[in-house]
């Protein structure tokens, strides 16, 4: 039911007639995640760890533009930062309705009613949960994935260049790297 609920908005969106957005975080750590190596032969293989250069990624997919909005963040995310990026997400509308979709995280079930009811009232905009259990209906996680396994070139970062190189990364959303959803 909510599959066929996310493909009327989909239509709608396309035809411009709402604001169609996808929000999750992620994490970035200096260290690129391995899926598959090499080394050579007799040797194991190692990449040196830095689990202390990592960045909180806030992100929303506009289905319609099929454009990526973020904020990154040294430090966890936490409930108000999800209440402070969706509502400046919020309002950045041109008065059509908005639609975000969001996962059952606890922090995004952390808003509280009079937060929501002003989106609503203000700005036409209300969060639509998905099932428990159901990342494929969450599009940004598809995007999440291209960045983390695909888009990024294989390289550690440091402290100094992880800001940079996460900017470069995320901002090439759109021109240089962009997933199609049709």
């Amino acid at each position: 039911m909510k599959a066929d609920t996310l493909g009327k908005l989909q239509c709608a969106a396309r035809d411009g007639q709402c604001r169609l957005f996808y929000f999750d975080e992620a994490g970035f750590r200096a260290a690129p995640p391995v899926q598959r190596s090499w080394s050579p032969r007799g040797l194991p293989h190692s990449i040196e760890p830095n689990s202390h250069c990592k960045r909180s990624v806030v992100g929303a997919l506009d289905f319609g533009k099929n454009s990526f909005i973020y904020a990154a963040s040294a430090r966890t995310v936490k409930g108000p930062d999800v209440v402070d990026f969706l509502d400046s997400l919020i309002r950045k509308g041109d008065g059509c309705p908005t639609v975000i979709v969001l996962d059952n995280a606890s922090i995004h079930h952390s808003i509280d009613q009079n937060t929501l009811d002003r989106w609503f009232l203000e700005h036409k905009a209300l969060l639509f949960y998905l099932p428990p259990y159901s990342p494929e209906l969450n599009l940004i996680e598809i995007v999440w994935k291209h960045f983390k396994y695909h888009w990024r070139r294989f390289v550690t970062w440091t402290r100094e260049t992880i800001d940079s190189e996460l900017a470069e990364l995320l901002g090439g959303y759109g021109t240089r790297f962009q997933v199609n959803f049709s």
